[in-house]
């Protein structure tokens, strides 16, 4: 149970059960809050259950997950609207809800050193959502249902000091959705067919793996209401690859390189509000990472390096007509992460986390200009007390750059969204079978935003000081 201000609520509980061969579990999530701004009211139920049974050299599964949300929209404000109050609402009648229920069926065999297993899973979605324009409501369903069908192997193997782990499967998804809306009455499917190998091997002091994903995709549309109502048909296919490995050079000393391509394919609700004629293209990154790892589980230090070049990032555009989806010019994120911890005595731990990127276009007419709504900077620290007792308590900071509007592809904006730092702490004792515990979020109360997108408008404030209290049973 815990509760906290702005009529926060949250229950959970779950449980699971086992006897010979088989075994049941159960989770229930009851939530309720209003939210630090006006008209931002959120609930949500959830239930997720699951009974698997054990067989000769395997087992098999079912399981089901079940989700239902309310939710009311504050909207953005301009920055003048932010200073004088940002806990306020310009939307007072917008709100949406979701329902989601997944079922999905498993099972594992092994046979001699290969582990088969397949997964057949079915989600149903209904998303509704009303708008208020002036007096004029804009309301809208979205229906959509999902299979997917997921076969997969493993195999290991072991030779002298060597382990060698292959694995290889299949995932065939099909999905669809519909529309009913004022605006739209679009039909939209998707078929895909992706197949994926990865192989590693682990020898004294050393680590090698390698793994590859070709995928394609078959998508259909059609809007009587669009400006081209005649039926959609796209064909896309990509390609995913990927190799690290990690060598221990000396004693508490670790190193490590990963690099490969990965890529993101546009959702339906991205498709439906586009910028280009037809779908838009397969945003792809081609990824890089150095690292270095000193120390023990006493103090460690770990630093990164890393670069994504992006092409066709799929991005929402808010420069284009009122904002829309689109596939930007090219970009380049790259810099580099620190992260350590040391006990500082019996009972005292502290940690630390250090990022610097640098995010710019790399091509077209914005080549050179920073990134929208990239931080360069972000600084954390936190310090932990566990002395054993049966209490814990932790207090944290974070300190997040400045960062540019998300219409500032130009850099040209008078303003830039500024730099904030947050306080959080929580303490919490154990008394037999209860832990009780209090904590608080941006103690300092510190009123910030870090979306924004157009220049000193379009954002969205961050929670204020919000303080809890929960007590946890376990049996």
């Amino acid at each position: 149970m815990e509760l906290g201000q702005f009529n926060q609520r949250d229950l959970r509980a779950s449980g699971a059960q086992s006897w010979d061969g088989f075994a049941i579990d159960a989770a229930i999530d009851n939530q309720r809050t209003d939210n630090y701004r006006k008209h931002n009211a959120f609930k949500q139920d959830s239930f997720s259950g699951g009974a698997q049974w054990s067989i000769r050299g395997g087992r098999i599964g079912v399981r089901v997950d079940s989700a239902r949300q309310d939710a009311d929209f504050p909207g953005s404000l301009t920055l003048a609207q932010f200073n004088a109050d940002p806990r306020q609402t310009k939307t007072p009648k917008d709100f949406g809800a979701v329902a989601t229920d997944r079922f999905a069926s498993f099972a594992e065999y092994r046979i001699g050193s290969v582990d088969l297993a397949a997964e057949l899973s079915h989600r149903q979605k209904k998303v509704e959502s009303s708008y208020d324009f002036s007096g004029f409501t804009s309301a809208a369903k979205y229906d959509s249902e999902q299979t997917q069908f997921s076969p997969r192997l493993r195999q290991l193997t072991q030779f002298g000091n060597s382990v060698n782990e292959l694995v290889a499967g299949i995932d065939l998804i099909k999905w669809y959705r519909t529309t009913t809306a004022g605006y739209s009455m679009a039909d939209a499917s998707q078929k895909s067919k992706g197949y994926y190998a990865r192989d590693e091997i682990k020898w004294d002091n050393a680590r090698l793996a390698v793994g590859a994903r070709h995928e394609t995709f078959e998508k259909d549309y059609v809007d009587p209401f669009s400006f081209t109502p005649a039926p959609e048909h796209t064909s896309q296919s990509q390609n995913a690859w990927e190799v690290q490995g990690s060598f221990v050079a000396a004693p508490k000393v670790n190193l490590y390189a990963k690099a490969g391509q990965s890529y993101r394919v546009a959702n339906s609700d991205e498709n439906s509000y586009r910028s280009s004629v037809g779908a838009l293209k397969i945003q792809t990154s081609h990824d890089l990472e150095l690292g270095l790892t000193l120390g023990d589980s006493v103090q460690q230090v770990t630093a990164r390096a890393f670069r994504h070049k992006l092409n066709n990032e799929i991005f929402f555009d808010p420069t284009i007509g009122y904002g829309t989806n689109t596939n930007l010019d090219p970009t380049k994120r790259q810099g580099f992460e620190l992260d350590g911890f040391a006990n500082v005595g019996p009972a005292w731990r502290v940690n630390g986390h250090l990022q610097h990127v640098t995010a710019q276009f790399t091509e077209g007419k914005n080549a050179g200009h920073d990134m929208v709504l990239v931080p360069k900077n972000i600084v954390s620290a936190r310090l932990s007390w566990l002395p054993n007792d049966g209490q814990s308590a932790d207090i944290g900071a974070q300190w997040v750059d400045s960062q540019r509007y998300g219409s500032d592809f130009t850099n040209s904006c008078s303003g830039r969204i500024p730099s904030f730092t947050t306080l959080d702490a929580r303490y919490a004792r154990k008394v037999g079978a209860w832990e009780l515990a209090v904590s608080g979020l941006n103690l300092a109360d510190k009123q910030y935003f870090s979306n924004a997108y157009t220049c000193n408008g379009g954002l969205y404030p961050a929670d204020g000081r919000q303080l809890k209290i929960s007590a946890r049973y376990d049996f």
